[in-house]
């Protein structure tokens, strides 16, 4: 009696039902078997050459431009997710047996066979970790035939044992398998010394898990001679890390997915729709492994991320009446090279990784732990002190500021920077931050000053930027830019006058000019930081202040009332406040608004904690200036008084020249 034949259970090949199966007729049903066994064998003894990919996948290939990756369509995914180009940092985070480390390995070994002579490096917290953890899976996507035995040679070094991994941490690729000379990769580990990763010209680096900060900062020089990539893959099991931080900080959400397993109402999560299956299919597979058989679906279906460019549905139909969470897919983080993206990798994306199972194990935690072992979220230890801030709800395009309004300017001063100025509109309903300076536009005479805070790893608060460096401005320059800004109409008359004076006489003409002859824009008041501005010094037997230095170039100021830090943020935060649950309206909505172009400002709003990492007040953070113009701004009395900005002749229009 012929043997039963009995399907080979697969997580991504699913069965036709015996409808289906009836349908086809008997020859059909049999060849159509015949295919499907040896796609499965395939993928088993050349997982390198045959393995199936999920789409996010080819989403994280288009971000970092790789070159077997259709260009036209990688720049469009790019342009979709707002990446003028390819990035050069790439990080994965990834729920419990998402694919990350796959995916890391898979991309390492292609670029070793795509480039010549490429070097790669893979780390991990140590040398053991890498053998346990990555080195079996390089081992797994060579070739079948670099396998067969160990090759040792002047050009051409493979030796692994799975007890030991590669012999002396590395191996080399024949030449005839990349060109001219053999491409190789080593494996490194964070428990050696920083000083070991100095010097390499790569093509690609893979750290997998807890690298630290500096490490990642450090590598990315290693890739810059070659237009290399530093791919990083990370499981939020130890929470919001110094990387994590560098990365995430200040990053703008592109993309975002359905949450089926976080309810934001009160029904119960939906584990079938977060597996990308149909109820009857979820009900099929717990079946199926019951039963012990080949399911006649996918394990899972992962979200279809190649729709986004189509407009077609990526996932699932939320079901009607219901209201689920969403959560991040792809980061664009706060670099201002447009360098770096941070990519979501959710347990659904890998059939191979049980994902059904991994729901049974966290379905009775806590939704921040559901988040993080299943979508990959990092919760921070230490929060931002404005959580409500959301990009989507504060930040509105320059247009869509009123134009009716009343003008306020708070000034934050500092030795040892510059100052950081801000304008606010106040309407009957609203306050909108309509402009910062320094910003990111060109300023004249210095140019691009570039961001104010970066991303750090060791500061909570983010590092200083390039704008933070003193341009050397005396306050008449201070006062040029702020004639420019808000368009004083003596601007022409000081362009005209200037011509063929001395600079003693340009000094006595500009400290005369006045915003009482007119401005485009029409300030109500003006104030600067009192502990600062207030504070006198003896000049020529005489004491004098800021305030008092800038009332003598006609430039008026009033100091900003007291300094009570928590006060000022829990104004602030007042101002932010919304209801999350509710639609945004009329009725539900914020009372502060931020200029899209006002970057700085969103950087510290989503960043700024107050704090340093060892959880003293921070006096001096990065983020702090941005932060205190709001405060100030929030605890004086900036009510609506009507008025209107004016749109000043053309003639008025234009920059002013660094005269001094």
């Amino acid at each position: 009696m012929a043997k039963p034949f009995i399907p080979t259970p697969h997580p991504v090949l699913g069965l036709p039902s015996v409808t289906q199966a009836m349908a086809m007729g008997q020859r059909a049903w049999e060849e159509a078997m015949v295919r499907r066994e040896r796609i499965i064998a395939e993928e088993k003894a050349d997982p390198f050459g045959h393995l199936w990919q999920p789409p996010i996948w080819r989403v994280c290939d288009a971000l970092c431009g790789f070159p077997w990756v259709d260009a036209a369509w990688a720049e469009q995914m790019r342009r979709h997710l707002q990446f003028d180009k390819p990035v050069r940092i790439l990080l994965i985070l990834g729920g419990n047996r998402a694919g990350k480390t796959q995916y890391a390995a898979n991309r390492t070994m292609r670029v070793l066979f795509h480039y010549v002579a490429a070097r790669a490096w893979a780390l991990h917290s140590t040398l053991p970790m890498s053998r346990q953890y990555q080195q079996p899976l390089f081992y797994d996507y060579l070739p079948p035939h670099l396998k067969a035995a160990d090759i040792k040679g002047k050009t051409a070094y493979i030796a692994y044992k799975q007890k030991t991994g590669f012999s002396e941490e590395q191996f080399v690729l024949p030449p005839q398998e990349t060109g001219v000379r053999g491409a190789s990769c080593e494996f490194k580990a964070y428990e050696q010394e920083i000083g070991t990763i100095e010097g390499g010209n790569l093509r690609i680096v893979w750290p997998d898990e807890l690298v630290p900060s500096e490490w990642v900062e450090t590598l990315e020089l290693r890739v810059a001679e070659l237009n290399g990539w530093v791919v990083i893959t990370f499981t939020p099991v130890e929470g919001y890390t110094e990387t994590v931080r560098l990365m995430c900080d200040g990053a703008e959400t592109v993309k975002e997915s359905v949450a089926f397993l976080c309810p934001n109402d009160e029904g119960p999560p939906d584990p079938a729709r977060a597996l990308g299956l149909t109820p009857e299919e979820y009900e099929e597979v717990q079946l199926a492994e019951r039963e012990g058989r080949a399911a006649m679906c996918p394990q899972s279906r992962p979200e279809n991320c190649e729709a986004w460019l189509t407009g077609e549905p990526s996932q699932l139909a939320v079901p009607a009446g219901r209201v689920f969470k969403r959560v991040p897919r792809v980061l664009k983080s706060a670099d201002p090279e447009g360098k770096r993206a941070v990519v979501f990798f959710h347990s659904a994306d890998n059939p191979y990784g049980n994902p059904k199972n991994i729901w049974k194990t966290i379905s009775s935690k806590p939704e921040a732990f559901i988040q993080e072992r299943f979508y990959g979220i990092a919760k921070k230890t230490m929060a931002a002190r404005f959580k409500k801030f959301n990009r989507n709800v504060h930040v509105v395009a320059p247009d869509a500021i009123p134009k009716d309004g009343t003008n306020y300017q708070i000034v934050d001063p500092c030795n040892g920077r510059n100052f950081f100025m801000k304008w606010y509109r106040v309407t009957p309903d609203a306050v909108y931050l309509y402009r910062e300076w320094p910003g990111n536009y060109v300023i004249p005479g210095i140019g691009l000053p570039g961001p104010w805070a970066l991303p750090s790893g060791k500061h909570p608060d983010g590092k200083r930027g390039p704008a933070q460096t003193p341009f050397g401005w005396g306050l008449r320059r201070y006062k040029e830019e702020i004639m420019r800004l808000e368009g004083w109409h003596d601007l022409k008359k000081m362009e005209r006058e200037f011509a063929g004076m001395s600079k003693e006489e340009r000094e006595e003409f500009l400290d005369a000019l006045s915003e009482e002859n007119g401005a485009r824009e029409v300030i109500q008041e003006r104030q600067i930081d009192s502990r600062f501005a207030s504070t006198p010094q003896m000049q020529k037997d005489r004491p004098v202040t800021l305030i008092s230095d800038f009332a003598d170039i006609n430039v008026f100021f009033q100091p900003t009332p007291g300094d009570d830090i928590d006060e000022g943020v829990h104004l602030i935060q007042s101002a932010l406040d919304y209801d999350e649950e509710k639609p945004v309206d009329f009725f539900n909505k914020p009372k502060f608004f931020v200029s899209s172009e006002c970057v700085n400002s969103i950087f510290a709003l989503m960043t700024w904690t107050g704090f340093t990492k060892e959880g003293r007040r921070a006096m001096d953070g990065a983020c702090k200036d941005p932060i205190d113009d709001d405060r100030y701004f929030f605890l004086g009395d900036h009510s609506y008084l009507g008025g209107r900005t004016e749109d000043a002749p053309d003639e008025y229009a234009g920059e002013t020249r660094n005269y001094y």
